[in-house]
């Protein structure tokens, strides 16, 4: 990053006033931190018994599945296992087993404290964007991106080219290795298709996850669906995939909202609308309705509950080109896919297949008669693609009874 990029971002992240002085102490870090690296790489050894682990948001994931299944099958007593979060005031009160640390400031140095983890771990893992990521450590390190999802979207033209820098990538089966070859512009080989340490949370049935489910029913015979849009324009104004108003698929007045809302209470069904953690706000009355609700990631937080062991419970899926859909095929309940916008989609962000219908084993839907068809399906216990689910699931996941020791196994991670 150029000195000018810097510093713009240190201003948009600390103030224009006091952006000369965060400024000043970031180079004086940098110059501290360079001279402390070098001795580290000189007399200190890479420990391939040292993971460090990081997600976004904090301790959330596939991180997180992967590091509990460490802690509850006793891994620490072999490895030091850390887990990286930006807050370590807001971690406190999660699992007291997890040993939490921070690696970098808000500016983007590392913190001096812990220079010493990130320059000798043995494994460096994460699920957006991997730990020094912006160059290579140092030779013996192996950097694993968990990533957080494969779909059907395309990366953003905005992006560019990727350069990846990380050695090995998780997808979810050999379906996926091709074309995330060629969105992180790397070698097949460097792909693993072993799925995602998350699905072995989409199989267990909590009692927590349950609790908050059953919360959210009006009698013990709802149904309870889950809508995950992919978001279309997100918080910061940096991605815009569509041109419509509302940045919702198929429901464009409040009227439909209305009129969904009598259709869901008719067949007991409670549609819980769930916001992308980029998406910018909806312009939507949810509190006005009885059952539809908005449903965002502060719920699982403050309950303490992994998001997909939730998304397991539920009775069927409405998404897009996201990849939750590509995760529910675990789970063989029914599925739906927004289209409305496909054409509009295609020309502005576009697909990783030639036509990603073919591998959506679902309802599709291209109206608001489309979506309440679907939920009356779902209400009355139709299910007439099973068995399409059941035929791409076998070309897009690859089963394990365990994801998590699968995966450590591979890696070479063993008790």
């Amino acid at each position: 990053m150029s000195v000018k990029r810097k510093y713009k971002e240190i201003a948009r992240i600390c103030g224009k006033n006091m952006a000369p002085l965060y400024f000043g102490y970031y180079i004086l870090h940098k110059c501290i931190e360079a001279v402390l690296v070098l001795y580290i790489k000189k007399y200190c050894a890479v420990d391939e018994k040292l993971i460090i682990l990081r997600s976004f948001p904090d301790y959330a994931d596939n991180a997180r599945a992967l590091a509990d299944y460490m802690l509850e099958n006793n891994y620490d007593q072999g490895y030091k296992i850390y887990f990286d979060v930006s807050d370590l005031q807001k971690v406190k009160r999660w699992n007291k087993n997890v040993h939490f640390i921070s690696c970098e400031s808000k500016i983007g140095n590392y913190h001096l404290s812990s220079l010493k983890k990130i320059y000798t771990a043995g494994f460096l893992m994460s699920t957006h964007r991997p730990i020094l990521i912006r160059k290579r450590a140092r030779k013996g390190q192996k950097i694993i991106n968990l990533w957080h999802g494969c779909g059907y979207k395309d990366k953003s033209i905005s992006q560019g080219k990727v350069s990846a820098n990380f050695d090995l990538a998780l997808v979810p089966g050999k379906l996926f290795v091709t074309p995330k070859s060629h969105f992180w512009n790397i070698s097949k080989e460097n792909i693993l298709p072993l799925g995602y340490p998350r699905y072995d949370w989409l199989k267990e049935k909590d009692s927590m996850a349950q609790q908050l489910l059953d919360s959210y029913k009006k009698n013990q015979q709802s149904k309870v669906v889950l809508w995950m849009p992919t978001y279309r324009s997100d918080k910061n104004g940096v991605y815009n995939d569509t041109n419509t108003i509302t940045q919702f698929p198929l429901i464009d007045k409040v009227e439909h909202w209305c009129e969904l809302d009598k259709v869901c209470a008719e067949h007991n069904v409670v549609l819980l609308v769930k916001l992308h953690p980029f998406q910018k706000e909806y312009e939507i009355p949810f509190s006005k309705f009885n059952y539809i609700k908005e449903i965002d990631n502060s719920v699982f937080d403050s309950a303490d509950i992994p998001m997909y062991k939730f998304i397991g419970l539920t009775d069927a899926l409405i998404s897009d080109y996201s990849s939750v859909a590509v995760d529910y095929l675990i789970v063989n309940r029914p599925m739906a896919f927004t289209l409305d916008d496909f054409e509009e989609y295609r020309s502005h962000r576009g697909f990783v297949f030639d036509d990603p219908r073919v591998y959506m084993p679902g309802h599709h839907l291209y109206s608001f008669q489309d979506l309440k068809e679907f939920l009356t399906d779902v209400a009355f216990g139709r299910d007439e693609y099973q068995s399409k689910r059941e035929l791409m699931y076998g070309e897009a996941i690859c089963y394990s009874s365990n994801y998590c020791k699968s995966i450590l196994d591979k890696l070479g991670i063993k008790l």
